[in-house]
């Protein structure tokens, strides 16, 4: 579960710095451009791949009983 949830993060980031179009033509991400735009859209992607980052370090450092 932690690996996913940090390789997600990091496909998240990887998917708003490099811009990959297979990410922005998804549905609900081609929502959120439609709504806010490309930038917009590219910071939230961003920041959700962080939180998940952070997430699943936060389940290394700290595992749950």
């Amino acid at each position: 579960m932690t690996i996913f949830t940090g390789l997600m993060g990091v496909g998240g980031i990887w998917a708003a710095i490099f811009e990959t179009p297979s990410v922005f033509r998804s549905r609900k991400i081609a929502f959120l451009d439609q709504r806010i735009g490309r930038v917009g859209t590219r910071f939230f992607v961003g920041v959700g791949g962080l939180l998940l980052v952070v997430l699943a370090v936060s389940f290394v450092a700290l595992p749950p009983d």
